[in-house]
């Protein structure tokens, strides 16, 4: 004797359930990484006001230290490079939105940024070259974070239009025909 499977009405709202899960935690994945963009401008900003204060609240470099990580590079090649990557990053941001190619989080954005100020801090030149960096900073994490939010908002209006016509279907399937 064998025993009965699933009937297939019971498979079929199996699956539309495990569907439904799916599509709810893609929703809630886009929108954490939507958020994701906000906590890097929060990191990048929170750097900057340290950065501000020429990192007053951080004691001195020891002699020694100061001799083992050796000459600071030149101002103008930390500036050289400062406009390079501003540029590039922004360039790559918006070839990525030209192709509707997934953003990138930013964290790596706050990093580079926070290495920027800690060069002209090594080298004495902080106070005149803040501006610079906090506004190339700020260009490249705003037009990534608005990608960011733009495209994650894109993806989470699909999904619930999906998860609309999947309850829409569902309700059709329950009417008496």
């Amino acid at each position: 004797m064998s025993q009965a499977g699933p009937q297939p009405e019971e498979q079929q709202a199996s699956g539309r359930e495990d569907l439904r899960n799916r599509i709810e935690k893609r929703i809630r994945r886009l929108e954490r990484a939507s958020g994701n963009g906000l906590w890097s401008m929060a990191l990048f900003l929170l750097v900057s006001l340290a950065a501000f204060d020429n990192f007053s609240f951080l004691p001195d470099l020891s002699e020694n230290t100061r001799r083992i990580l050796g000459a600071p590079p030149p101002i103008g090649m930390i500036s050289l490079a400062l406009v390079v990557y501003a540029f590039s990053g922004i360039v790559r941001t918006l070839a990525r939105m030209s192709q509707n190619i997934k953003p990138y989080l930013g964290l790596m954005h706050a990093a580079f940024f926070t290495a920027f100020y800690t060069f002209y801090h090594l080298s004495g030149a902080l106070p005149g070259n803040f501006w610079a960096v906090f506004f190339a900073g700020i260009s490249v994490m705003g037009l990534e974070n608005y990608y960011l939010w733009a495209h994650s908002g894109e993806a989470v209006r699909k999904e619930r239009a999906l998860l609309k016509s999947m309850q829409r279907g569902d309700e059709g399937e329950d009417r008496p025909s």
